[in-house]
Parts: structure tokens; sequence; C-alpha cells
């Protein structure tokens, strides 16, 4: 009898912890998804959330339009380009190819692509390429690239000539400075070394072995079931995201995937199946000028905020009308993916917020940005109501960033609201009185509403606080 009642009471103890998991699951299931839709109410992202642990999925979520002319809404199949967390593929193919013997991390760039300009490639490592130590250069940079390149296709060799020959910004291992131009000579060497395209050495050591059939590397020419569009977010709306050719990104962000496949991805990194743990430390090892790895960011999160120390290894990515982030906790093998298709999305702070709440820490949820209520206040009550709630803003300690303001007002000349973008640039002016650029700014609103002698004075005081400043020079002549 008595060992009846001590296995009833066993059963009802698991019974009852079963049920309060249950609701604790249920109830950081609903904080998550309030705390999702506070960004999407505010127009601030539009896509799939993630967030995983030990493989297995604790909270999924999917809002808005996978595409918005037709208004077919996402769902767990929606495919996104992912931009740089293309990155990680590359580094994990680079890393095979040195498990395999088929190349040497610490080589220079040299031993294999020898038609590289020579005074660069012997200088530079393969693992200062895959860390940014390199001291390569970034085409997406380039002010020519948007214009003249962007939409064109181009063969890997045609575009290294074209935009990733430069000369170094500083000496190879001193210094780090993110380089796409890097990646992209990467996969260079990897189609050097294997004799293969690089999405056909992606597809054959990554994709088949994982089972990742949602993923790829994108091309316009293709038919891709469940792929999104993408777009830009205005203050006006979406917009369609200006066309931009998919050899360009190629090995520094040409692929595309699903949430549920990057949860394969991010499973198969705690394995062998890709990659020894020799490699697999390499991979994670960061450089000494910046927290950055081989094709991931690796930072230890604050033991006193988490009560445990917890490292934190993570990428973005970002490309027209997209943004991406996966974020991994290694120690708890928690695992958070965020996908974006209308750009621009604030990925870090959502990313933070889904971990405070998984591990009931304090956190801060949406708040309209200060743009969009600008801009709201204006359409609502025109110029009056615009400087009214900039002087609210103001008065409660929230004046907007100088850069922020700057933005908006150009976002309103495009938008031929001459008048409001003259406002904002003279509010950013008073708000910011010692900067070169207020005044800039203000001289070209100027200019561009027929206003010459404002326009003259506002760039002779650009130039007063910056007297190397070249456009309020060129501006100076034309109106003298």
């Amino acid at each position: 009898m008595n060992i009846f009642f001590k296995k009833l009471r066993l059963l009802v103890v698991f019974y009852l912890l079963a049920i309060s998991s249950l609701a604790h699951s249920q109830n950081m299931q609903a904080e998550m998804a309030d705390f999702i839709n506070g960004f999407h109410n505010f127009k601030q992202f539009n896509g799939n959330v993630l967030v995983a642990k030990d493989g297995k999925v604790l909270f999924e979520q999917s809002v808005g339009y996978a595409n918005f002319e037709w208004e077919i809404k996402h769902s767990n199949k929606s495919k996104f380009r992912i931009g740089s967390i293309t990155k990680q593929f590359t580094a994990m193919l680079i890393l095979q190819l040195a498990q395999d013997g088929k190349l040497k991390l610490d080589d220079h760039l040299a031993t294999y692509l020898p038609d590289y300009r020579q005074d660069i490639a012997t200088k530079i490592t393969l693992r200062q390429i895959l860390n940014h130590t390199s001291g390569l250069g970034n085409y997406t940079q380039a002010k020519s690239f948007r214009d003249e390149y962007s939409r064109n296709p181009y063969s890997v060799n045609e575009f290294i000539r074209l935009l990733c020959s430069d000369d170094l910004v500083f000496e190879p291992g001193t210094d780090f400075r993110y380089s796409n131009s890097g990646y992209f000579i990467l996969g260079a060497v990897i189609e050097k070394v294997t004799g293969q395209k690089y999405q056909d050495v992606l597809q054959k050591n990554i994709l088949d072995p994982l089972d990742m059939k949602d993923t790829g590397y994108d091309s316009h020419n293709k038919i891709i079931k469940f792929r999104v569009s993408g777009y830009d977010n205005g203050l006006a709306g979406y917009s369609n995201t200006d066309y931009l050719d998919m050899s360009i990104p190629y090995a520094a962000g040409s692929m595309y995937s699903t949430a549920r496949d990057l949860l394969k991805w991010d499973h198969a990194l705690y394995t062998d199946k890709l990659l020894n743990n020799e490699y697999k430390k390499q991979m994670y090892h960061v450089s000494e000028q910046r927290n950055y790895a081989l094709g991931w960011e690796v930072t230890s999160l604050d033991e006193s905020t988490y009560g445990k120390p917890l490292t934190r290894i993570q990428h973005g990515g970002g490309i027209n009308g997209f943004n991406a982030f996966i974020s991994r906790i290694i120690e708890d093998k928690l695992l958070v993916i965020i996908l974006n298709n209308t750009g621009g999305a604030p990925l870090t702070p959502m990313t933070n917020g889904l971990l405070a709440i998984y591990y009931g820490k304090p956190y801060e949820k949406a708040t309209e940005h200060a743009d969009s209520k600008l801009y709201n206040a204006f359409k609502r009550e025109g110029i009056a109501g615009l400087k009214n709630t900039y002087q609210q803003m103001v008065s409660e300690g929230n004046t907007p960033r100088e850069r922020l303001l700057n933005y908006f007002g150009y976002e309103l000349m495009q938008m031929d609201e001459l008048d409001a973008a003259i406002t904002v640039f003279e509010l950013n002016n008073q708000s910011y009185p010692d900067s070169a650029n207020t005044f800039d700014s203000l001289g070209e609103a100027y200019l561009a509403a027929g206003d010459k002698q404002k326009a003259l004075a506002s760039y002779k005081s650009a130039l007063k606080l910056n007297p190397d400043s070249e456009s309020a020079k060129q501006a100076i002549e034309k109106l003298q």
C-alpha cells in the first residue's frame, strides 16, 4: 500500500511539473509573439522568426506578406535571401578544403590565385580574408557600384578584376575591415581548388548532406517555389527594391534559405558531420583585431546579466529588400533566426529581446521610430504638427539623432515635400548647430526650393565649420 501511494505521489509530481513546464512554454510563446507583433505593427518587421533549443522549435511565427502585390502571406516555407549569412557557408567550404588537405588557411592568396595582382596576393592569407583582417576593400561601398555595376551579370574573374582588385586599405593583419570583396575572392579560391562552380560545391558539400532542400544559390533566372519578394520600407510605404544581379553577391551573399533549413544548419554545427573539432575551434577563433572569427562574430555575454557565462555566435545579412540574422548561444544550444523581406528591420534589438524573454530578463519593446512619428504628425497636421511633435520629443529628452533627421529630410525631398524637408533641416540645424553637415543639407534644400540667398548663407556656414567641405565650396562657387 505504501509503495502504491509513493508511486502515485511521484506520478502526481511529474504531472504537475509537466503542467507547469507546458504553462511556462505557452506563456513564453505568447510573450514572444506579442514582442514580434509590436515591431510588425510599427511596420518595422515583415517576415519569419524561429527560436529553438537542442534542435527543437520553441517558438515560430510568420507575420506579413511574402508578396504585397498578391497579398500572399508568409509561411514557414517562405524562402528569403539571406545576404551575408552566406559568408559562414563560404567559410565552411574553405575549412572543409583545409580539413581535406587541399589548401592551408595560412597560405598566401597567391598560392591559389596566381592571376590575382601579386603585390597583394603574396601578402595576404586565406585566414586574414576569412576574418576580415586582410586589408582588402569592400566593393559594395564603391561610389559607382549601385549605378554602374549592380544590375549587370559578371563572370567571377571579370568582377574580381573590375571591383575586387583595389589597393589594400591597411597592412594585412594590423586592422579589421569588413570586406565583401574578400569573400567574393574566396569563392574564386573554392572554384580554383575544386575545379567546380561555387554553387555546385555548396550543394554537394553542405546542402545535400544536411537535406537543406529549401536553401540554395539564388538567381533571377530560376523558378524557385515559395521565394519571397524583396521590398524597401520608406515613410510613404513599401516599394519594390532595386534589382541586383545575383552573380554579384556571389560567395559573399547570394544564398536564400528558410528558418527551418537554417535550424538544420545550426544543429549540424554541433556535430562532426561537416567539420571535425579541430577546424570547428578554428572557425570560432576570433582575430586580435575584432571579435570576428571565420564567418562568424563571437561574443561573450555578461555573466551578471544571464547568471552564467554564455557565448553568442552570430551573423547578420543585408541585401536589397532583405535582412536576416542568426544568433546561437552555444552553452544552451539556443538558436534565434529572424528573416525579413522589407529591408532594414531592427534585427539586433529583436534578437536581444527574444533572448531576454527566454532567460526571463528585462527587454525593450518596439517603439515608433522618430522619423515615422514626425512624418505622421506632418500628414495629420502639416508643418505646425511636425514642429510641435519635434519640440515635444526634445522636451522629453528624446531629441532625434542628427543622422536620422538628415536622412528624413532627404526622404521628404524625394517625395517633393520641400517645405517639410526645409523645416526638418532647420530643426536639425537648431539642435546640432556645430555640425557642418546640417548647414550643407539645409543649403541643398533651400537651393531646391529656389531660395539662392538662404542657400548661399547656409553653405558659407557649412564651410566655416568644415573648411575642407568640397560640396560647400562647389555650391558657393556656383551661387556667387
